[in-house]
């Protein structure tokens, strides 16, 4: 057997005291190769061959008998349906999946030696290539979504835009996989191993042992952070590879006294735990994790404090964490049901925009917080009471890493995902936080207004704890050991982890049973997964079946706006932002407009409430900066013109199939002065409620508009189900340059008597667009550029006789009717 032949590709760690060691070609010998680790007090007691299904479980293929038999886990795509979507392999071979003989590809239901079920098909060798040829393949469902490869896999490769792809290389097809065992008792994944090949006297090809394979679906269902029992109290922290985590405890902030105490492995030596005889609610604490630096995977700082990932409450956003007795908390009064999401209209804001320049007598402490908010809501003439809608989406909540709780941040920079931040309390010190988070939730379903709160599972803040207690457990790293940066904030969360999986899923599951909150907004949620999202979902569906679910698709690595459908979230939709501001601009067309205002029901969206709609949000210009005719971005004093165009976007976001949301004061023309990111820019963001006076013509046609679409006629707009194929009928004007246009919503009929007709000009001079067979008759126009009124508007454009719409340039029209009934 040559050198090459012999040689180590990798070695990885799986679970305490195992591991798995690949070849860097198959192993045809019969005799088992013999391994030597070099670690203090570890010896490898046990090899065997890896079995090669559990092996494809991960690289996608073995080979046996002159086949490649290509598997799938089917757990780890939970949005696949397999049975009634079929999966099957693509790559160079068969064209990506595109060959006539598709059966072939197809893969089937198989059992292995355990009875787990998994998906396979066999391919001759030969059908695919011959020696030493390697090719890249991916697995792609009937509709052509395609499944990403665990990012673990060892033969995951990307391409220049960072997709993943397999890698199938003959001289590797599941006969080079071994799995190695430690002596009794010997964890090994605690300290700095390497593991190299015994030849004769000697020891060849040291590697470095990395975590690896299945040490991702490490898990323990254990209760986790603090959990406080009459008497008792138990601290546990999910760490898998420290050698020795210390509990530092005191019982004021500024205690002299700090306890410490030596906490101890558990029995399947993936926590450790200590229980104290005493109720420790209100007191504070941190960990201390130890362990050795690999230089690659490890980060340990042991004279450095842990924030408990659990901690229900901290006092700032580097800990310490707060022990809560749940039994001794606030709970919800009542539990809140949001709008079904084809109801939904959404606000986004921010906790300190709202109530830094409230038009009300508080103290300047409330209007950093939660407090500011519950106080201007118990004003009849609270903004966000009179707007119209019915959902607010708020900025993050959970803590994050601003420094002091005067410095102003937007909070998508998380330090602990289950407390609300410190710095929005009155008092950090005495968690009070967690109840002033709770009353502005009230406050805010006591006026029947629901709330989304925006989520960061994609990256952490400042200081990275999570990476202090096991860095390539929960993060996604380069080869060097670098941090991964497709957040372009630092570091990139690894959601594929069972553990950050549980994470995320126990933070959100406290959210809703805490507080009530009624959904959440992901952050960038292309890095979370289309399949983590998924599973997710399910779990919070479990606890609060009208849970709203929001998807920011994309990322710096790509985007899942078309996967989102099978994971069951809406999508904030970037296409209708930019589309609807080309438009009002006169830089789009008549097809793209209907496109958007049918919801993209025609081919990106799965269903009518799947489409966020959105012009604007916290990130980048805001609308009238981004539209304005005034130099340099800034629409402070907008023209006449920027003011047609937002009443014009206003129609068309509250006629468009979909979720209307619109940014916190787009509706009174709100201005950045044409600051592109202001996230750490309070006087800018800051809501300036004189702009409501100033553009109260503005504010009020939004608002009449949420009005219209609230009414009985904007459910011809609001729909549950895809509509049939005549719902939408669309007339383009008659000039064909003009991207001029009228939509007929409803048309067919089939969702009732009632109809609307909204036309629409966004060009400098005057057009028309002929209706052709529409009968003119019982139409009332109840809206126009400047106006909306149910009772019906004066109105010469509709020619009732001749069928056809005249509109005046920056012209928009909404007319109504219904049918009378046949006698």
């Amino acid at each position: 057997m040559s050198t090459t032949i012999r040689r180590i590709l990798a070695a990885y760690w799986t679970a305490p005291g195992k591991g798995v060691v690949l070849m860097k070609r198959n192993w045809s010998s019969s005799t088992l190769p013999q391994f030597y680790i070099d670690g203090k007090d570890v010896e490898v007691a046990k090899v065997k061959r890896m079995d090669p299904i559990a092996l494809a479980m991960f690289t996608g293929f073995y080979e046996a008998d002159g086949n490649i038999h290509f598997c799938v886990d089917p757990l780890r795509f939970p949005h696949v349906d397999f049975k009634t979507n079929p999966v099957r392999v693509a790559g160079l071979f068969n064209n990506w999946g595109r060959d006539e003989n598709e059966s072939a590809w197809t893969l089937h239901s198989a059992k292995d030696t355990n009875g787990k079920t998994y998906y396979t098909t066999k391919i001759p060798k030969g059908d695919i290539g011959s020696g030493t040829a390697n090719y890249i393949f991916k697995f792609v469902t009937q509709d052509w979504h395609w499944l990403t490869p665990l990012r673990c896999a060892p033969n995951v490769e990307y391409d220049k835009a960072e997709n993943a792809n397999y890698r199938l290389t003959f001289v590797r097809t599941g006969q080079h996989a071994f799995e190695f065992e430690l002596g009794k008792g010997q964890r090994g994944m605690d300290q700095v191993c390497r593991l190299g090949r015994r030849d004769g006297g000697s020891v060849r090809d040291l590697q470095l042992i990395k975590p690896g394979l299945s040490f991702y679906d490490l898990y323990t269902d254990a209760l986790l952070g603090t959990t406080v029992r009459r008497k008792e109290t138990v601290f546990r922290l999910f760490a898998p590879r420290a050698k020795g985590v210390i509990l530092e405890l005191y019982d004021t902030i500024d205690a002299e006294t700090v306890n410490q105490y030596d906490m101890e492995l558990s029995k399947d030596q993936l926590c450790w735990e200590i229980t104290l005889k005493s109720n420790l609610h209100g007191w504070f604490y941190n960990y201390y994790v130890d362990g050795e630096n690999d230089g690659k995977t490890t980060s340990f700082e042991p004279d450095q404090p842990v924030l408990d990932p659990y901690a229900f409450a901290v006092y700032a956003h580097d800990g310490p964490g707060i022990v809560i007795n749940v039994s001794q908390t606030k709970k919800p009064i009542k539990t809140h049901e949001p709008p079904p999401w084809q109801d939904l209209i959404i606000l986004e804001c921010h906790v300190r925009d709202i109530s830094a320049k409230a038009p009300m007598k508080m103290s300047a402490d409330d209007r950093l917080g939660f407090n500011g908010v519950t106080h201007y809501l118990s004003n009849d003439m609270c903004y966000l009471r009179t707007v119209g809608v019915n959902t607010l989406e708020f900025q993050p909540i959970q803590q994050f890493d601003s420094t002091t709780k005067e410095e102003y941040h937007w909070g998508y920079m998380t330090t602990n995902y289950f407390s609300p931040c410190a710095w929005y309390g009155s008092d950090p010190a005495k968690a009070t936080q967690n109840d002033e988070f709770l009353h502005m939730v009230e406050a805010c379903h006591k006026h029947e207004l629901s709330v989304i709160i925006d989520v960061v599972y994609n990256h952490v803040g400042v200081p990275n704890f999570l990476s202090r207690i096991d860095k390539a457990y929960y993060f996604y790293l380069e080869e060097n050991g670098e941090h991964n940066n497709w957040t372009g904030c630092g570091n990139t969360l690894n959601a594929e982890s069972a553990m950050t999986k549980r994470l995320i899923i126990d933070s959100l599951v406290h959210l809703i049973q805490a507080y009530d909150v009624d959904g959440f907004r992901f952050d960038l949620a292309e890095l979370i997964t289309v399949e983590t999202l998924k599973q997710v979902g399910d779990a919070l569906k479990a606890v609060k079946e009208s849970i709203i679910l929001i998807a920011e698709p994309w990322s710096f690595r790509g985007s899942i706006q078309w996967d989102t459908r099978m994971a069951g979230y809406a999508f904030w939709n970037d296409g209708y932002r930019s589309t609807i501001a080309d438009y009002v601009q006169g830089k789009s067309n008549a097809d793209a407009l209907a496109y958007y205002m049918k919801g993209c029901l025609d081919h990106m969206a799965a269903w009518p409430a799947q489409s966020i709609n959105y012009t604007a949000s916290h990130d980048d210009r805001c609308w009238i900066d981004k539209i304005t005719t005034n130099n340099d971005f800034n629409g402070d004093n907008p023209s006449h013109l920027d003011i047609q165009r937002t009443h014009m976007m206003a129609a068309i976001g509250l006629c468009a199939v979909g979720v209307p949301m619109f940014s916190e004061g787009q509706d009174f023309l709100r201005s950045k002065q044409g600051i592109n990111n202001t996230y750490q820019r309070g006087d800018i963001n800051a809501l300036d409620y004189g702009r409501l006076q100033r553009f109260g013509m503005t504010h009020n046609y939004f608002q009449q508009l949420i009005g219209l679409r609230r009414s009985e006629w904007g459910e011809v707009l609001r729909l549950w189900d895809r509509p049939s194929e005549g719902y939408l009928r669309v007339f383009k004007c008659d000039n064909p340059q003009s991207s001029a246009v009228a939509l007929l919503f409803n048309a067919d009929c089939a969702l009732g008597p009632r109809q609307l007709l909204f036309a629409v000009n966004p060009n400098n001079d005057p057009q028309n667009i002929n209706l052709h067979d529409i009968d003119g008759t019982h139409w009332h126009c109840v809206a126009n550029n400047e106006h909306v009124n149910f009772t019906g508007l004066i109105d010469s454009r509709l020619d009732k006789h001749n069928h056809r719409v005249s509109l005046q340039a920056m012209d928009v029209g909404i007319w109504v009717r219904k049918f009378p009934k046949a006698e």
